[in-house]
């Protein structure tokens, strides 16, 4: 039976893990563990930014306790290596300011 090859490029790493050496090996395992986890904590974040900027377009009550959450989520993850302390900052500033201009367009509208 012919061999199939690969589609993507995910499959031909794996493939390639195969042939290296026991170390090699080891480290792939590890390097696919810690993708897997940073992806995890990268979806949580963007999960309870979008939350967060949803209750306060409603004005909904919880919205400040999902704006500390979000908040929180973003400075675990810069602490670890998920997530760069730069671009930690750069994702709270935006959630900051994008809550700011909500709250700002629903004081003039008042």
């Amino acid at each position: 039976m012919a061999e199939v090859k690969p589609k993507t490029r995910k499959e031909r790493k794996t493939i390639r893990a195969k042939r290296r050496g026991e170390a090699q090996q080891k480290r792939h395992r590890q390097s696919l563990k810690r993708r897997a986890r940073n992806r995890s904590i990268k979806s949580t974040i963007k999960t309870f930014v979008k939350k967060a900027v949803v209750a306060v377009n409603e004005g909904a009550e919880n919205a400040a306790e999902l704006n500390v959450r979000a908040q929180s989520l973003i400075d675990k993850a810069s602490k670890g290596s998920a997530l760069h302390k730069r671009a930690a900052a750069r994702k709270k500033s935006r959630l900051a300011r994008a809550i700011n201009k909500i709250n700002a367009a629903k004081q003039a509208q008042a």
